[in-house]
Order: structure tokens, then C-alpha cells, then sequence
């Protein structure tokens, strides 16, 4: 039991003392990932999209946390509005390793000729695993910290989002750890905080060939009482994100996130599928003598088999195919006049020409 209660107590500092490694995964390169912050965002594409990422933060510092992820979402063809999702996370921070599973259902509707609206929601299990056999026991006589076993738990977890977007505008809410579920380590308990996030960004189109992208993002977590702070806290933390892109082909950035890390970003995109990112995050924060920045490097790779155009176009299209169909049937009609009158010419012709021996008969005789 006593070695129970330094597990439970280190499994509480870890979670109170962890604002960029909280319960849920940290990403600079959030507009490339924002499907791992909100579920309302699968199928706001018109084609299926799939992310590879990985995470390195505070290298330098020993067990550091490190984040794995792999994302499939996309929207449903034989059904309208409707899109599908999958993700699959792994975090690894000191003892502790999360390992996450989510599927997502998400409904887009259109609200004006510019803007659609998407609704999300994932369910999935977390699985918590702490590696006993690596704790560096302070008592020499306790065998429970000095085995080779672990302790594990596993919880339901459920997130919801919604998203307003259009070609240049987006804004999005969403809630993750919603449920607050009990996490049972056999004796101690904990549970899952919930998470809230709310992005906005715009894009703005400078000439032919540039463009930026200015973005924030803002993360609240109610701390409970049970994590070590003493009373209840809240944390709130902001995302300043600036992007300048050269004809939708390579891009460079900054962000700046309050209270801990500056970073700089670069991506490149491969023939509009492809999409290669990769950041630096320098600390701003306390934790600055211990370690020399974080790394990020994300793939993501859009199924697009053809080209796609806008809302607007697309209805532009529609217009202009819809006239020329028209005027396409119009014109048959026209000709079709012109030889019926032909032939009831030829036909008046033929009638009169016999009836002009008939006249002169009588004249002859």
C-alpha cells in the first residue's frame, strides 16, 4: 500500500505539473493536425485525408514526453454530409505511456453560399500504462517499487466538435476528455480532466502568388482538486500562429504560445497530395535550462483524384452548364424548321407545277 501511494502521488504530479504534457497531446503544427483537436473536422474536405506525426519535446530532457500519431478521416460518397474517422495516439512521458483509439462520426450541412457548418463526435479507449521495473525507489525495502510488474488501466473517452468554415474563414470548437471518467489504478483513482479548444483563422490572399494565414488557438483545463495544487485551478493558454505561403507550394511560419515556446515552421507541398511540415519549438519557460527545443515532423497525404474547385465555382459551373444545356436544345429546334419549311416548299412546288398544263388546256383549245 505504501508503495501504492507513491504511484498514485507521483501519477498526480505528473498530471498537475504538466501544462504543455497534459492529458491530451500537445501540437504546434496544429492547422495541419487540427482533426487530433477536433472531430468536426473530418469531411470539411472534399477527399479523404491521412496524417502521419511525431513529436519531440523538451529534447535534452530525460523521459521527455513523446507523441506518435496516425490519422484516416474523410467524407462518405454515397451518403451527403456525412464523414468518417480514425485516429490512433501514443503518448510516452516518464513511466507513464497512453496509448489512444479513436473512431469519429461527423454531419456537415451548408448555411449560406460561402459557409458550412460540421458537427463531430468520437468515442475511443485510453490505455494508461506506468512501468514499474523503471522506478528509482527511495526505500530499498520496498519490494512493490522494486519489481518488475506494471500497473495498467484502461477508460472510455469521448470528444465532440463543431466547425464553421468556408474558403477563407474557419472557427472551431470542441471539447475533449468530455466524460471525466474514473481512471482506476486497483487502490488510488484519478480521472480524466476535460480539455476545451476554440481556433479561429483567416486567409488572406495577397496577390496571384502569396497568401497568409493569420491563427489562434486557445486551450482551457480546469485543474481538479486531487492533482496536487492545492484548490482548484484553471489553465489557460493561447496559440499565436502566422503563415506566409508561396502559390500553395511552400509556406514558412511563427508561433508563439503563452508562457512557454516560441517556434518556427516550414512546409512544402507535393504535387497538391503531399504535404511535408516540420517545426521548432524554443522554451521560453523555466524548463529552458533543461533542454534544447522541441521537434515536429508531419506527412500529411490527400486522396484527391481530381481537381477541385470551390463552392463558389462549382456552383458557377453548374450555371454556366445549365445555360449552354439550354441553349444546346434550343438550337436543334431552329433547324429542325428550316426543313420541314424546305419540304412543305418542295411539296406546294410539285402540287402547282401539274396544275399549269391543266390551266393552258382550256387556252389551247
Amino acid at each position: 500500500m505504501k508503495g501504492m501511494k507513491k504511484i498514485a502521488l507521483l501519477i498526480g504530479l505528473g498530471a498537475s505539473a504538466l501544462l504543455s504534457g497534459q492529458q491530451q497531446s500537445l501540437y504546434t503544427n496544429y492547422l495541419l493536425n487540427n482533426y487530433a483537436y477536433n472531430p468536426a473536422v473530418a469531411g470539411a474536405r472534399p477527399y479523404t485525408q491521412a496524417n502521419i506525426y511525431y513529436r519531440n519535446q523538451w529534447v535534452g530532457f530525460e523521459d521527455a514526453p513523446k507523441t506518435y500519431l496516425i490519422s484516416l478521416y474523410g467524407p462518405l460518397k454515397k451518403a451527403k454530409g456525412v464523414a468518417l474517422g480514425g485516429m490512433v495516439i501514443s503518448d510516452k512521458a516518464g513511466l507513464i505511456t497512453t496509448n489512444t483509439g479513436y473512431l469519429t462520426f461527423a454531419y456537415h450541412v451548408k448555411v449560406s453560399k460561402k459557409l458550412k457548418f460540421g458537427m463531430g463526435l468520437s468515442g475511443g479507449l485510453k490505455q494508461y500504462t506506468v512501468r514499474l521495473y523503471d522506478v528509482r525507489a527511495y526505500d530499498k525495502g520496498d519490494q512493490y517499487l522494486e519489481g518488475s510488474s506494471t500497473l495498467n488501466a484502461n477508460v472510455f473517452d469521448a470528444n465532440a466538435g463543431l466547425y464553421l468554415y468556408g474558403e477563407r474563414f474557419f472557427l472551431g470548437l470542441s471539447s475533449m476528455n468530455m466524460l471525466n471518467n474514473k481512471i482506476t489504478w486497483k487502490d488510488p483513482t484519478g480521472k480524466l480532466v476535460p480539455h476545451y479548444y476554440a481556433v479561429m483563422g483567416y486567409n488572406i490572399k495577397l496577390n496571384k502568388d502569396f497568401a497568409l494565414q493569420p491563427s489562434v488557438m486557445y486551450k482551457y483545463l480546469p485543474i481538479p482538486k486531487n492533482a496536487g495544487l492545492g484548490k482548484k485551478a484553471e489553465i489557460g493558454q493561447l496559440d499565436y500562429t502566422l503563415k506566409l505561403s508561396y502559390k500553395n507550394m511552400v509556406w514558412i511560419g511563427g508561433n508563439y504560445r503563452t508562457d512557454d515556446a516560441v517556434s518556427c515552421m516550414v512546409g512544402v507541398t507535393v504535387i497538391k497530395k503531399l504535404n511535408i511540415a516540420y517545426s521548432y519549438d524554443y522554451s521560453i519557460s523555466a524548463i529552458k535550462k533543461y533542454n534544447v527545443g522541441s521537434h515536429e515532423i508531419c506527412l500529411n497525404y490527400n486522396f484527391i483524384k481530381k481537381k477541385v474547385v470551390s463552392a463558389e465555382d462549382e456552383e458557377l459551373k453548374i450555371q454556366d452548364n445549365s445555360i449552354k444545356q439550354s441553349l444546346k436544345n434550343k438550337k436543334p429546334e431552329s433547324g429542325q424548321k428550316k426543313p420541314e419549311e424546305t419540304k412543305s416548299d418542295g411539296q406546294e412546288n410539285k402540287t402547282q407545277e401539274p396544275k399549269k398544263p391543266e390551266e393552258a388546256k382550256p387556252d389551247k383549245e
